[in-house]
């Protein structure tokens, strides 16, 4: 990977977070957060899950940064629910994607690889004229009394050996 490559993730709880951090120091790219502009409050999934089950958008802050100079984007989301973040959606709907490599992980709770959710992604962002080239999903764990993740060491392992297929390739 190179300069025009950029890492955009949404993380509510803190796994995605660690998941891009993780894809920085693999591949050396900038990061960029997204940030709702109404804070979630934890102790309740239902509300989050709700709204990704249907579909929602959220308020997403402003990305400060030139998001055209890139051509490979590597956008990362937690699966609530089994679909799509309200952030997550929203970006997708306000960003264009156009001539764009994209590169999509995925953090979730159980087993399962999300293939409606990659599916879904993987449409929306053809749509919106990019190309997915990768996908990686993660199972992570948090711990709901503190709101603490638990990274652990094979996710670690598994995004180091992704991003370098991907720079192989």
């Amino acid at each position: 990977m190179d300069r025009n490559s950029v890492i955009v993730y949404y993380s509510w709880v803190g796994n995605t977070k660690l998941a891009a951090e993780e894809i920085q120091k693999s591949t050396g790219l900038e990061l960029f957060r997204i940030e709702e502009k109404k804070e979630r409050n934890f102790g309740s999934i239902m509300g989050p899950a709700f709204a990704a089950f249907f579909g929602f958008k959220s308020g997403i802050k402003p990305i400060d940064f030139s998001f055209q100079k890139y051509e490979n984007v590597f956008i990362g989301t937690p699966v609530w629910a089994g679909k799509i973040t309200p952030a997550i959606n929203s970006f997708l709907s306000k960003y264009s994607l156009k001539g764009k490599n994209i590169y999509i992980f995925i953090t979730k709770a159980d087993e399962n690889v999300p293939q409606k959710v990659i599916d879904s992604m993987t449409s929306r962002i053809e749509k919106k004229g990019g190309k997915v080239k990768g996908c990686i999903s993660l199972t992570t764990k948090w711990d709901p009394k503190t709101n603490i993740p638990l990274f652990s060491e094979e996710c670690s392992r598994e995004i180091q050996e992704w991003t370098k297929s991907i720079t192989k390739s």
